[in-house]
């Protein structure tokens, strides 16, 4: 019997000894309910804890349970929770964001510890930078949501807001942890395949199956090509990444010391990894770099996570904060690939009267597989959709998502498919693409360009016009084009048509014939001046300047022939009809003439090896080059053919490119070169362009007069510096504005022939002086170098321009001042 007793008690203290307590929960964010990975929690007075998994999550097994449990993370306000005495219990924080101040920390003697782990971490980067990789592939699934928070008290006043939300009222108000209002107005989800390949870099991505809803989303296809993968790409072993078009550098750069301090905190256990916990500052506060913390193997110094932000403090316009947390997994070859990234982008208001926006980012990659490099060819799209990449069911998404719709997204769901449908909103979003696309949808046609429906000038005085494209509705092989204008001083009708057949959008084939009346200036050519829309605009009110009639008519045709490499010709048919006095001698007669036509016949190659290209609707959108420059080759000949009066030729090269120079900000050039072989009037050679506007173009010489040089061979270089607050950055008091430092050099080399200074008459047939065109001297060139501040009031930029040369010239100005809007991050 005693035995029993004895038996029992053994058992029973055996028992309560290997009694384990489960507390688990989840830590979030209070500001945006998002979860926050790596977060330390523990056992008030033990050293029994855990980090948060990526997803937030947490669960501790304890003996023993102490009263309370604590949270704390950097840049959130640590939090404590009491416990019960319960076997198994959930405990849930939500931790507020708070301000990042920077810690002071002195070392006594020596050299900081964990400068010798990030000097070990940079000397192995090539072991574990995944484009050391021949070749990649992996399955990704990426979801983007898009609110609008910190709505005002003004804003919400506003009538038009008001009929919002009295239809919102009626569908559950999503809030965050603060109980402030959030407005969700873009919803995506998106699975794909990501592809590299290595000599040459190449990057695809093929998206397998999107759903995209949102305000004001009209065209799926074109959002579906920007919501993969591929544009939501962090990789730190690059010593620079961009994000929003700006350039940030790494914590782990090649010259890490110059813009980091460090602090090595604890050595950590990451799943089965021992870990250095370092946080990492920025030496500067308005430089663009990282703020927050990163784990690195103790054993081999490859980062394990990141947890990193950049503050509201750094010289960014508009933007709060930028917080990037990320998961590494390494390959069997041994370079990692993140296999979880969360972006967050908040943005804040603009005025007191206006709301905020907090764009989130989430993506996660599986089913990696190195090796196996897919052919060149196959990379000739960067983004491309599959057949049905629109057409899937719920069911498919559950079964398929690698990460499960928290509550808080199926509503957001819910509520933006409501207001998209709000007519109030659906005006408003349609107004606002109208005016930056320039034309407004009306079922199967869009209607526009709105800067063509009023101009007023000297010739034409007022004049109105109206015109349409077909869109993706009508035709994803067809687009059809029209114009219609009338000025009522000239009583002229001007008009342009034009009809396109693309025959391949996967190796970009298309064919067009065009027919147009319009009026243009010398040297100032609409075609030319497409992609500046502000001087372009301002060019034609006003005074024309050498104004004539251009009848044109003319089939193009382009292909791409491999990713970059595209080919393009055309046959036009031109008359150039003067409404200014205008002379040149005819070649064989040399009798006065006013008017003369032309047959041309263009050939043409561009190749862009890292330029990033979009099928937007029935077009190709360029989101300009990463790293390797744009080249462009032409060949034109003029011919005594059909209509054609001169017989010539025309050979044109261009170079674009895009330069990070590191800490000392990016630049960009341009190099133009050309000849013109044989005799022809002056509006046919090189007429360089000059801007006498108040307003800044970097596509012209902005000191040199309109009109005032022209060349049949010719070289210039512009080139442009922009800072990013290098230089301002440095200065007290300046630095609180954050204004940006340019700078600009434009030089241009240039010549004419003698047979065409004799083929442009200075006089005309009755001796009346007539204008004519000035040219360089081919020993001195035309300089001009500029300097200015952008970010000013986050809008305005001021540039300064001084002429070097050719200061004797009629009506110079040898400076100038120049000014430009642009809304810049």
């Amino acid at each position: 019997m005693l035995r029993n007793y004895f038996l029992l008690f053994l058992f029973l203290l055996s028992s309560q000894s290997i009694a384990q307590f489960v507390v688990k929960g989840k830590v979030t964010d209070s500001a945006t309910g998002d979860p926050i990975p790596f977060a330390s929690v523990l056992l008030k007075g033990t050293s029994v804890g855990i980090s948060t998994d990526f997803e937030g999550n947490y669960s501790i097994d304890a003996r023993t349970l102490t009263d309370s449990i604590s949270v704390n993370y950097l840049g959130y306000i640590s939090a404590v929770k009491a416990l019960q005495q319960v076997a198994e219990q959930t405990v849930n924080f939500q931790l507020k964001p708070s301000d990042f101040e920077m810690e002071a920390f002195v070392f006594e003697a020596g050299e900081n510890p964990a400068f010798e782990i990030i000097r070990k971490a940079v000397d192995r980067k090539k072991d574990f930078d995944k484009r050391e990789l021949s070749a990649y592939q992996t399955k990704n699934y990426t979801k983007i949501e898009i609110d609008i928070d910190h709505v005002s008290e003004e804003f919400t006043k506003r009538k038009t807001v008001q009929k919002v939300t009295a239809v919102l009222d009626s569908i559950k108000q999503l809030t965050n942890d603060e109980g402030e209002k959030i407005l969700p107005v873009f919803f995506s989800e998106t699975l794909s395949k990501f592809y590299f390949r290595n000599n040459p870099e190449l990057k695809k991505e093929v998206v397998e199956k999107s759903k995209v809803t949102g305000v004001g989303i009209t065209d799926g296809s074109t959002t579906s090509q920007i919501t993969g993968s591929a544009f939501q790409e962090y990789n730190f072993y690059k010593n620079w990444l961009s994000i929003v078009g700006k350039d940030f550098v790494s914590p782990i750069a090649d010259g890490w010391k110059q813009f980091y301090d460090y602090d090595l905190v604890d050595s950590v256990v990451v799943g089965n990894d021992s870990c250095y916990l370092l946080k990492v500052y920025p030496r500067r506060e308005q430089d663009l770099a990282f703020t927050g913390t990163v784990w690195i193997n103790t054993k081999t110094y490859a980062l394990k996570q990141v947890d990193l932000t950049i503050p509201k403090e750094a010289n960014l316009n508009f933007i709060e904060r930028i917080k990037i947390q990320q998961e590494l997994t390494p390959t069997a070859a041994g370079p990692l690939i993140p296999s979880k990234t969360r972006v967050q982008i908040k943005i804040g208001q603009i005025t007191p009267k206006t709301a905020g926006l907090l764009a989130k980012f989430y993506t996660s990659a599986d089913s990696i597989k190195i090796g196996e490099p897919q052919p060149t060819s196959f990379f000739n799209q960067s983004v491309t959709l599959m057949p049905d990449f629109d057409e899937s069911s719920e069911e498919f998404w559950k079964d398929n998502r690698q990460d499960m719709l928290s509550q808080h997204e199926i509503a957001v769901l819910q509520m933006v498919d409501t207001l998209k449908r709000i007519p109030i909103v659906r005006f408003y979003t349609e107004g606002l693409k109208f005016f930056g696309t320039g034309y407004l949808p009306i079922g199967k046609v869009d209607i526009g360009p709105w800067p063509g429906f009023f101009n007023y000038n000297d010739v034409e005085g007022v004049r109105l016009g109206m015109g349409f494209r077909t869109n993706l509705k009508f035709s994803d092989k067809w687009v059809l084009r029209g114009y219609l204008g009338y000025g009522f001083k000239d009583a002229e009708f001007k008009y342009s048509a034009k009809v396109t057949r693309i025959l391949d959008r996967m190796h970009w084939t298309s064919v067009s014939l065009s027919t147009q009346k319009e009026i243009d200036q010398v040297g100032l050519e609409i075609s030319s001046l497409q992609g500046n829309s502000v001087f372009l605009a301002a060019s034609r009110f006003g005074t024309l300047r050498r104004p004539y009639f251009s009848r044109k008519q003319q089939v193009d045709f382009q292909r791409e022939f491999f990713k970059g490499f595209l080919m393009y010709s055309d046959l036009s048919f031109t008359r150039f009809d003067p409404i200014y006095d205008f002379y040149y001698l005819e070649k064989e007669t040399r009798e006065f003439k006013s008017k003369f036509e032309t047959t041309e016949a263009r050939f043409g190659l561009r190749y862009g090896r890292d330029e990033v290209i979009l099928i937007n609707d029935n077009e190709r959108t360029s989101l300009g080059p990463l790293r390797w420059p744009i080249f462009d080759l032409s060949y034109t000949k003029g011919m005594n053919w059909l209509s054609g009066d001169i017989n010539y030729s025309k050979l044109n090269f261009y170079v674009y490119q895009r330069l990070n120079m590191g800490m000392f900000g990016v630049s960009r050039y341009e190099f133009d070169a050309g000849k013109v072989f044989g005799e022809v009037p002056y509006p046919l050679l090189k007429n360089h362009l000059g801007n006498e506007t108040l307003f800044y173009t970097s596509a012209a010489f902005n000191t040199m007069n309109f009109n005032e040089f022209a060349s049949d061979q010719y070289a210039s270089l512009r080139y442009r510096h922009y800072f990013e607050g290098f230089l301002l950055n440095k200065v007290p008091l300046l630095k609180k504005l954050k204004w940006r430092a340019v700078a600009n050099a434009n030089v241009l080399y240039g010549s004419v022939s003698d047979k065409n200074i004799a083929n442009a008459p200075t006089v005309d047939p009755g001796g009346n002086p007539i204008p004519s065109f000035g040219r360089l001297d081919p020993t001195k060139p035309y300089v001009e170098l500029g300097y200015g501040i952008e970010n000013i009031f986050k809008f305005f930029r001021i540039d300064f321009f001084h002429r070097m040369t050719y200061l004797d010239n009629p009506d110079v100005k040898p400076f100038a001042v120049k000014i430009s809007g642009q809304i810049i991050l």
